[in-house]
């Protein structure tokens, strides 16, 4: 067939299903926009880590890396630099530091460097003054980050608050997205590697050293770093800190990826309920053009070209959408990832994202085109309309049977293999799409068969007219379910997290009253080290009773980047009890506060194979080995959490710093009245803060909710679109039934029996596909609450959300049929004239 002839086909075909198709583009459109906004929204995050470390190490490929913030000796760069096959070596000093100025506050990373560092080609240092001007310290700023804090004019002074000092900075100039392109959004100051040195206190130590081997050199090169490393520091790729945030995402990749699957299902639905309105037509077009002897291949073809045009149409609005969503909705929040990683806020869209939403929507308009296969490839011209007899009970039980399979599937992953959650939730909604028409049916039997008992007509009619449009009955209710499954799934599990997380961050408070610690939201986790300068000055204030130190960092193990808690030795609790997941709490409080011993997070002892008692070796500045005392939640940190006694870590990183002043109050002394005199004695410019136990944990709680906040938002949307979808599909359906009402008409129904009929209609449907996906999201609930629990190993309370299924079954059934009610009302009143014509 001619080009020309199919496009005219279509132009036809088109002008008589205009509204039909118009309903599928907005279907695959919703289904492409909530996976690319998606998709963004996650990628963003970890591109953001990436495109930072790469304008940093330009050309490096590997480096030789500190194990604490207190860094390496400065004279490994000349040994460094003299390795056989070593291009070029720069020094980088890196500290956390909370900038401040007229406007505000931000944390940032600040980076020293010196003009070695240029020489690597890293896009961040090419507009970057790396040597000290005039004779003094000057910092570069990001042209966004220096608007937030009011520090904008060349010499304008910028504070920094870092290792528990305070120091100040002038400005050398702004760097705008015409420099450095998107790291202008990255949370970073640039200075000399001197002057980051004097104002951080590692005078003659940096951070790590970058290394660009020469071609062909790299494994010899790496080689003799280990040998300079001498097992006290670590030889990484220069790219380690992009993988070390690939693992600390993995859960919020996960939740993306679950998502994306519940997203594009919904979407494709509502596709699908109003592809169904234009079946009949496609098939009489199959059954003219097998007739008029075009072979299957041709008769193919001229479907997917309707499929292409409706894919291309519905991808392309489904792009504005999703990125708009993108922008207002789905922000990249890095929640306290910040804490460990400079997470900028810039957002990425990369080509992956938009071919996978693009993927996504056309394969659901070829799928929903191509729906009459079996009729285009049957031997008979006119299968495609010829009526088919038997045989629906038999598929409705062997459909039946895939789903029992495909429950007992999910089941086998919540008893056995948690870790393949997402796969568990595949089957799930494959058991729920499957199982789902013997619900309707049992509740149309029902219906029928009480139906004598009711004077009204309404009952039996309505029944009548959905075993009528079954398939288009069993679409529009599978609809409803995959959407309240998902919302009800997704924010139970939010929520039994958030509960876990809460109670992490009360345990982790507990035993204290006043916290002391750097200033600055990067701190977090109370990881920054400071010289314990002040202890006896605060002892001595009116109202505290002690001043404990306490300990506490960030240690690559791996791929992981470990959160190690260090309480001080008298702490009680000294443990987290709502965390321990296996060992005895007083036993394992008892070891761990007599040295040698220490809690791991389960998912790290299950990674290095470790049980109760077993030894471990720690890569600490001072190669530590211990004993696992109990096993852990992660206490709210993916990568994992180890904590140890105070002395422990102070001789396992070889340095007497500490992370924080826990301090207690003398009875009778509230929190908030300790905190501000320890806030006075400390005074205005100094670089530690006092904040109280309750505020540092409703703060990690708040964090913890932002971070997690995505979940709320993709749960809403879920809803929303499937509303939509059912409304739009059932207000469609009901449209084109005028004919059929109008004759109803005139057998003497009157317009509000009519209208009754369809609420019923859309009240069935959606009744039984809303609690049918509440049911199965109560079962995918307890599917992602193990993996939460055992394979990330987040602190995780295990409930049944009945609440939120009830909330979620009466909010999109009621909602949808509210607005059936109007384009139902109006098809009512369709006059009897219409069954003649």
């Amino acid at each position: 067939m001619k080009v020309l002839n199919v496009l005219h086909l279509y132009r036809v075909r088109l002008r008589a299903r205009a509204l039909q198709e118009l309903f599928a583009v907005i279907g695959i459109a919703a289904g492409v926009a909530l996976l690319f906004a998606s998709q963004v929204a996650s990628s963003s995050l970890s591109s953001s880590v990436a495109q930072l470390s790469r304008g940093i190490v330009g050309n490096a490929t590997l480096q030789l890396v500190a194990r604490d913030a207190e860094g390496l000796d400065e004279g490994l760069v000349a040994r460094v630099r003299h390795i056989p096959g070593v291009r070029a070596a720069a020094p980088l000093a890196e500290v956390n530091a909370n900038a401040i100025g007229p406007r505000g506050r931000e944390s940032v990373e600040l980076v020293g460097a010196d003009s070695s560092l240029s020489s690597l080609g890293g896009s961040l240092v090419r507009h970057t003054k790396l040597t000290p001007f005039a004779g003094f310290g000057a910092v570069v700023l990001p042209a966004p980050l220096a608007q937030r804090i009011g520090v904008t004019k060349f010499g304008q002074e910028v504070t920094f608050q870092l290792s528990g000092k305070t120091a100040q900075a002038a400005l050398y100039t702004q760097l705008h997205a015409k420099q450095i392109g998107p790291l202008v959004q990255s949370p970073i100051a640039v200075g000399p590697l001197s002057f980051v040195q004097e104002i951080s206190g590692l005078g003659g130590r940096v951070s790590r050293i970058l290394v660009e081997p020469a071609p062909g050199r790299e494994a010899a090169v790496r080689a003799a770093m280990l040998g300079l490393a001498g097992g006290h520091l670590n030889v990484e790729s220069a790219d380690f800190d992009e993988k070390l945030f690939a693992r600390a995402a993995a859960a919020s990749n996960q939740s993306t990826a679950l998502f994306a699957v519940i997203s594009a299902l919904v979407g494709f639905l509502f596709a699908f309920n109003a592809m169904l309105l234009t079946v009949p037509q496609r098939r009489r077009l199959i059954a003219d053009l097998r007739r008029d002897g075009y072979p299957p291949r041709t008769v193919i073809g001229v479907m997917m070209f309707d499929a292409a045009v409706l894919g291309v149409l519905a991808s392309l609005l489904g792009l504005v959408i999703g990125d708009e969503l993108s922008i207002h909705l789905f922000h990249s929040n890095p929640g306290y990832l910040s804490s460990a990683f400079a997470v900028g806020s810039q957002r990425v869209v990369s080509a992956e994202s938009i071919v996978v939403a693009v993927l996504g929507g056309m394969l659901a308009a070829s799928v929903a085109v191509l729906s009459p296969l079996k009729d285009i490839l049957s031997r008979d011209p006119l299968a495609a309309i010829t009526e088919k007899a038997g045989g629906g009970s038999r598929l409705d039980w062997r459909l039946a049977g895939g789903g029992v399979i495909c429950l007992a599937a999910a089941t086998a992953i919540l008893l056995a293999a948690p870790k393949e959650a997402i796969l568990g939730m595949v089957f799930l909604v494959a058991a729920l799409l499957l199982l789902l028409p013997l619900p309707l049916d049992a509740v149309l039997a029902l219906v029928r068969r009480t139906a004598p008992a009711i004077t009204s007509a309404v009952p039996h009619v309505a029944v009548m007219e959905l075993r009528a449009g079954r398939a288009r009955a069993v679409a529009i209710a599978a609809t409803g379910a995959i959407a309240v499954f998902g919302s009800v799934a997704i924010e139970a599990a939010h929520g039994d997290l958030l509960r876990g997380l809460e109670n992490a961050a009360r345990d982790m408070n507990a035993a204290t009253d006043v916290w002391v610690s750097p200033a600055g939201s990067y701190n977090l986790l109370r990881t920054a080290p400071f010289a314990a300068d002040e202890q006896a000055k605060l002892a001595r204030l009116p109202g505290v009773r002690s001043v404990r130190l306490y300990r506490g960092g960030l240690l690559d193990i791996g791929e992981r980047r470990t959160w190690v808690i260090a309480p001080p030795t008298q702490a009680s609790p000294l443990l987290p009890p709502s965390q321990l997941v296996e060992g005895d709490l007083g036993r394992a409080t008892a070891e761990v506060r007599g040295g040698g011993w220490a809690v791991i997070s389960q998912a790290l002892a299950d990674e290095h194979h470790l049980h109760i008692g077993d030894a471990f070796a720690l890569p600490t500045p001072v190669p530590t080995t211990l004993r696992v005392a109990a096993l852990s939640t992660n206490i709210g940190w993916a990568p994992g959490a180890i904590i140890m006694s105070a002395p422990q870590f102070a001789a396992a990183w070889g340095s007497a710093d500490v992370s924080a002043y826990s301090v207690l109050l003398d009875p009778g002394v509230s929190e908030e009245r300790g905190r501000a005199e320890i806030a006075a004695a400390l005074g205005s410019g100094s670089g530690l803060e006092a904040e109280t136990a309750e505020a540092h944990a409703n703060r990690q709680r708040a964090l913890s909710r932002q971070g997690l906040e995505r979940l709320t938002q993709i749960a809403t949307l879920i809803l929303i679109a499937a509303v939509l979808a059912m409304a739009a599909a059932m207000g469609n359906m009901v449209w084109q039934r005028r004919p059929r009402l109008a004759k109803l008409k005139l057998e003497g129904f009157p317009r509000a029996e009519l209208w009754r009929t369809i609420l019923l209609e859309s009240l069935l449907l959606l009744g039984v596909g809303c609690f049918s996906g509440a049911v199965f999201g109560l079962y995918g609930q307890q599917l992602l609450d193990r993996a939460l629990a055992n394979v990330i190993n987040f602190p995780v309370v295990y409930s049944f959300g009945i609440l939120i299924a009830l909330g979620s079954l009466a909010l999109v059934t009621a909602a949808a049929v509210a607005i059936v009610a109007i384009p139902g009302y109006m098809a009512a009143g369709v006059a009897p004239a219409v069954a003649l014509q």
